[in-house]
């Protein structure tokens, strides 16, 4: 069965946590350390993370110190996502929007560059997948 959750993907920042609550879509962080970060809770109320789809610890120290190349990146981080239990996240994903009353979720990185983030390499994991009826688009601000 498919599901029919609306995804959406986005960079977050004090000014964009704003526009997905009042949008009615309940932002997920993607992120390996969600305490790291003082945006989480404080602007959306929410301390709600997925961090078995961050990329790992010493998969993002290689890309921020520049040992390899962004390309290279994404084909690791999409090895890293192939261990991942996709199904059960997005059971889980569900619930959390039926139980929150939310239109879909927002799954938020911190690049402000798409195409140098890892959401967007998810997005293409996702979409790619033939789990979801809706494809799995950035969040337009």
């Amino acid at each position: 069965m498919k599901s029919e959750l609306r995804i959406y993907t986005s960079f977050v920042s004090p000014l964009t946590l704003p526009q997905f609550t009042a949008s009615d879509y309940l932002p997920i962080f993607i992120i390996r350390n969600i305490g790291n970060s003082v945006l989480i809770g404080k602007y959306s109320g929410t301390k709600i993370h997925c961090r078995e789809l961050a990329p790992s610890t010493e998969l993002f120290r290689l890309r921020r110190d520049k040992f390899i190349t962004n390309e290279e990146y994404q084909k690791r981080y999409a090895k890293e996502i192939f261990e991942v239990d996709l199904e059960k996240i997005i059971k889980d994903w569900e619930l959390l929007v039926e139980c929150s009353g939310a239109r879909g979720i927002v799954l938020l990185g911190y690049g402000s560059d798409d195409s140098l983030c890892h959401r967007s390499t998810l997005r293409d994991i996702l979409n790619s997948s033939g789990i979801f009826i809706n494809r799995v688009e950035p969040f337009i601000l």
